[in-house]
């Protein structure tokens, strides 16, 4: 699931529909939290394989800018240049490669940022509908 996808899922989520039976909307709580917690999990741990192969990949990127690889791999992709230490992050950080995968941390970041966003709104469901709920009793002349 993406982005997009989970865009979707949660409007269709979110909106309290039946006005009539509230009740029924508190309960629904109890059923789309725990789908967007599982959500959560799934691109946490995502996000922390991405890490992983973030490090990896910088690792390997270090050596080979630094000249530290294996020859087979400068036949694979040859790289003529002798780069000072000073200037090994440059190329390392600028590698399309690195790049790549630092937006796919920053996407799985934003894709995690908005499922709490929606678990924050799933929360706040069961105050809205108390005091949708206490609003009718006061129309009602209840209160």
């Amino acid at each position: 699931m993406n982005l997009d996808q989970l865009k979707e899922e949660s409007t269709k989520d979110l909106p309290i529909i039946d006005h009539e039976h509230m009740d029924q909307e508190s309960y629904k709580n109890q059923i789309i939290k725990p789908k967007w917690l599982d959500q959560r999990s799934k691109f946490q741990l995502l996000l922390i394989k991405a890490n992983g192969d973030y490090q990896r990949m910088y690792r390997q990127k270090w050596e080979y800018y630094g000249g530290k690889s294996d020859a087979k791999v400068y036949v694979a992709k040859p790289f003529d240049l002798k780069v000072l230490k000073s200037d090994l992050s440059m190329y390392i950080t600028s590698d399309e490669e690195v790049i790549a995968m630092a937006d796919k941390i920053g996407y799985l970041e934003a894709v995690i940022k908005f499922i709490d966003g929606v678990i924050k709104s799933i929360d706040n469901r069961s105050w809205d509908i108390k005091h949708a709920q206490d609003w009718k009793k006061f129309e009602a002349g209840m209160m």
